[in-house]
């Protein structure tokens, strides 16, 4: 890892941010690039505007002075639309990942389509991480969801790059298909061979999780939870088992995230410790 983008909102979360950031760079030895986005509304007059971009700019140099980076980051203030602006930030710069916090929703459009940081996971090209968690020491136990497509192995592959001394399980969330439960009931199938069926069904994926684990050459554990994903991936998330949650995402559709629902939001909502995504730029 050689360059960190960190896109801080001052007013939410963004000591924590920050220290997250300062403790990947020392640890990598990686440049920081720390970025604030002013959203004008194409409104604002030139004198305005520049007076912005100074108390922003002098907003970020006194939020740099508490943690310590490997050097010293460079400070980037841009106008525009935020989302838009950080991911083209981390496509000129190469970046090898993008630090943001969760973010609030704070309008009713952003509450139906997401919030800032929903998008800025949805569009880059670079994983993101979001900063959710309390401590910045480093990444000690990591998940990292499996649903067996090239974007989670993507997911795996960037986390062990973030991560190299974390101890990794390999995490896989098994629920029966709704019509196949309801096909088994109307054909009078027994709970019992139900039930062996569902645990015949998670002993293969924990074969598949062994066979991704095996060829790093690395004590990686496998663990397979029974339930919906969302819910069973936040449950880990919230019970203090693991540092940081690591998966794909799909979510280039936010339609399509509103109508059927998206694991990475929720996470992103709800999950009790630091959440890495990588999205389908990176396959």
């Amino acid at each position: 890892m050689k360059t960190i983008l960190v896109a801080v909102d001052p007013q939410h979360d963004a000591d924590r941010v920050l220290a997250r950031a300062a403790q990947l760079s020392e640890q990598h030895k990686a440049a920081v690039v720390v970025m604030h986005v002013l959203d004008d509304m194409g409104v604002m007059e030139p004198e305005m505007r520049a007076a912005a971009g100074r108390h922003a700019r002098a907003t970020l140099e006194t939020l740099i002075d508490a943690p310590r980076f490997a050097r010293a980051p460079t400070l980037r203030v841009e106008f525009g639309i935020p989302h838009r602006c950080v991911t083209k930030a981390a496509h000129e710069l190469s970046a090898d990942i993008v630090v943001i916090g969760p973010g609030q929703p704070s309008t009713l459009l952003q509450r139906v389509f997401g919030s800032t940081a929903d998008r800025i996971v949805r569009m880059a090209s670079v994983p993101v991480l979001v900063v959710r968690g309390e401590h910045a020491r480093r990444y000690g136990t990591v998940a990292a969801a499996m649903d067996f497509s090239p974007l989670s192995e993507a997911a795996l592959e960037a986390v062990r790059g973030l991560a190299p001394d974390a101890r990794i399980t390999l995490v896989h969330a098994y629920e029966a298909p709704l019509p196949f439960e309801q096909a088994m009931l109307r054909a009078g199938t027994l709970p019992d061979d139900a039930e062996h069926f569902r645990r015949s069904r998670m002993n293969d994926c924990r074969r598949q999780l062994l066979d991704l684990a095996r060829p790093h050459g690395r004590e990686e554990n496998v663990l397979v939870l029974q339930g919906a994903p969302g819910a069973a991936l936040v449950e880990l998330s919230q019970g203090g088992r693991v540092d940081l949650v690591a998966m794909g995402t799909q979510g280039r559709n936010a339609t399509a995230e509103v109508l059927l629902g998206s694991v990475a939001r929720r996470l992103l909502s709800e999950a009790g410790c630091d959440v890495l995504v990588v999205g389908p730029a990176r396959v």
